[in-house]
C-alpha cells in the first residue's frame, strides 16, 4: 500500500500506544522524516493526538456494534476512524470507510477489511450511545472525557465534581504555543514585532510580561526561535522563576533540570550574575540542556550529570526540584500518561521525590529557600509530599509568596489547566530557618 498520511498516523498510533513510544517525539520524528504538505501534517497530528485523548470514549462508542472478539490493531483502527467520524466534519463518510477498509486489508487481508467495513457502515447507520444514559457521575466523566476512573476518583476526593468535569473537559481543549523571551538579549516588544513581521500572531500574556502567546506556523520555524530569542514554555511553568524570588548574584540549583527550560528562565533572571547548576541523572539529556544554553548564549550556566538523591559538593542560595513526577497536568500535550499512570506508580514517585527533597535539603545555606514543583495535580505528590517533608525536617518552613492573580499569601499553588488555558502545575516555597 502506497503510504499515506492514514496509515502514517495508524502506525505511529500503534508505536504509542503498543511499544509506548512517547506521543510527542514520535510525531515530531514522523514529520520529519516524511514529506507531507502542511495539512497533512496538521491532519496526522490531528489523527493521533485526537485519537489518543478519547480513547476510552471512542470504545464507549464502538462498543454497542462489536459481536466478536476484535484484533488489538483492528480495535485501534476503528477508533482511529471513529474519531474522524465524530469529531472532524470535513472528512466525508465514504473516505473515512474507504481509507480504514484499505488499511485493514494492507494490515491483516481481505477479511479484516469486511469486518472493518462493516462496522464503520453500522455505525454510521444508526444512533449513537449517549453519555446522558451513565447515571454514575464519576464512571461518565471517566467515559466522556476519556479517564481512568481511578483517577476520576481522586480527583473528585480532592477537588470535587464540578471541578473534576472542568479539569477533564480542560484536557480536551486545545492550547496556544507559549514562548518565554530573552529579556538579556532583546525586548518584548522587539520580539513581538519580529514575529509579526514573520506572519504570526502574537499577544502578550495578562499575567507574565515576557509569555507570548503564538499561533500561526509552527514556532521552530522562525527566525526568532532560531536564535535564541524566544523558547518555548507553558505559561504554567514560567511561575515557577517568579515563585523564586530570585535576586543578582544567587548560587542557584535546578536539581532536576532536564530539558532545561526552567535552569535557562532562572538563568536569565540572573541578568549575567550569579550561576545556575543544571543537574539531571540522565547523562544523555546533558546534551540537551547545553544546546540550549549555547542557543540562549547564556553564560551564568553550567549543566552536568548529577544523581539528586546523591551529595552534592556545594551550598545554595536557592533550589529547585522541578520534581519527577506522574505528568497528569500535561494531559494536552502527552495524552497517553493518563493510560500508563496507576496508583501504585504514584506512589513509588512520592518516594522519589520524598528522596530528592530529603538529599537536596543538606545544601541550602541557613534562610535559603528551595522551591518544589511538579507537573502534576495528583494532590498525592503536591500537598501530600511537601507537608510529610515539613513533618520531618523542623528546621524548615513556608516561605508565603503571593498567588499570581489574588495577590494574597499562599504556602501552595495548584494551578488546573482551566485556570489559564495552560498545564496543570503545582509550586511551593520552603525555608530553612536561620541557624
Amino acid at each position: 500500500m502506497e503510504t499515506n498520511v492514514r496509515l502514517l498516523a495508524f502506525e505511529t498510533l500503534q508505536d504509542i500506544i503498543n511499544d509506548k513510544a512517547y506521543s510527542n517525539i514520535i510525531i515530531n520524528e514522523v514529520l520529519t522524516n516524511n514529506d507531507l504538505s502542511r495539512a497533512d501534517k496538521n491532519l496526522l497530528t490531528e489523527l493521533v493526538y485526537g485519537t489518543l485523548k478519547r480513547k476510552y470514549t471512542l470504545d464507549y462508542y464502538l462498543k454497542p456494534f462489536v459481536q466478536t472478539k476484535l484484533k488489538g490493531w483492528v480495535r485501534q483502527l476503528l477508533w482511529m476512524s471513529i474519531y474522524q467520524y465524530i469529531y472532524l466534519d470535513k472528512v466525508p463518510e465514504h473516505a473515512i470507510i474507504n481509507e480504514a477498509v484499505n488499511i485493514a486489508k494492507y494490515k491483516g487481508g481481505p477479511h479484516n477489511g469486511n469486518v472493518v467495513n462493516g462496522i464503520l457502515r453500522n455505525l454510521m447507520r444508526s444512533e449513537l450511545p449517549n453519555f446522558n444514559e451513565i447515571t454514575d457521575d464519576k464512571k461518565r466523566i471517566a467515559i466522556q472525557y476519556s479517564l481512568p476512573k481511578w483517577l476520576v476518583d481522586h480527583w473528585v476526593t480532592h477537588f470535587g465534581i464540578e471541578e473534576t468535569e472542568a479539569i477533564a473537559q480542560s484536557f480536551l481543549t486545545k492550547v496556544t504555543t507559549t514562548v518565554r523571551v530573552n529579556l538579556t538579549r532583546i525586548s518584548v516588544e522587539n520580539v513581538m514585532q519580529r514575529l509579526e513581521d514573520e506572519g504570526y500572531t502574537v499577544t502578550q500574556d495578562n499575567d507574565i510580561t515576557i509569555c507570548l502567546h503564538i499561533s500561526g506556523k509552527p514556532i521552530i520555524e522562525s527566525r526568532v526561535f532560531k536564535d535564541g530569542l524566544v523558547s518555548i514554555q507553558d505559561k504554567s511553568s514560567m511561575f515557577v522563576a517568579d515563585v523564586m524570588d530570585l535576586q543578582d548574584g544567587d548560587i542557584v540549583l535546578d536539581a532536576c533540570s532536564a530539558p532545561g527550560g526552567k535552569a535557562c528562565h532562572i538563568a536569565e533572571r540572573l541578568h549575567g550574575t550569579g550561576h545556575v547548576d543544571a543537574t539531571d541523572i540522565h547523562e544523555h539529556k546533558i546534551d540537551l540542556i547545553d544546546f540550549n544554553i549555547r542557543k540562549l548564549r547564556l553564560s551564568n550556566i553550567s549543566a552536568f550529570s548529577h544523581d539528586a538523591t546523591k551529595n552534592y559538593d556545594k551550598v545554595y542560595d536557592k533550589i529547585l526540584v522541578d520534581a519527577p513526577c506522574s505528568g497528569l497536568g500535561v494531559l494536552r500535550h502527552k495524552p497517553e500518561i493518563k493510560y500508563e499512570q496507576s496508583q501504585q506508580s504514584i506512589q513509588s514517585l512520592v518516594n522519589i521525590q520524598l528522596e530528592i527533597l530529603n538529599n537536596v535539603k543538606n545544601h541550602l545555606r541557613p534562610g535559603g529557600t528551595l522551591v518544589y514543583s511538579t507537573c502534576t495535580i495528583e494532590q498525592l505528590e503536591n500537598e501530600n509530599v511537601i507537608y510529610t517533608f515539613l513533618k520531618e525536617n523542623k528546621d524548615f518552613e513556608f516561605d508565603l509568596f503571593e498567588h499570581p492573580i489574588s495577590g494574597e499569601k499562599v504556602k501552595t499553588l495548584q494551578v488546573l489547566p482551566q485556570h489559564f488555558n495552560s498545564d496543570g502545575f503545582f509550586i511551593t516555597r520552603i525555608k530553612r530557618k536561620e541557624q
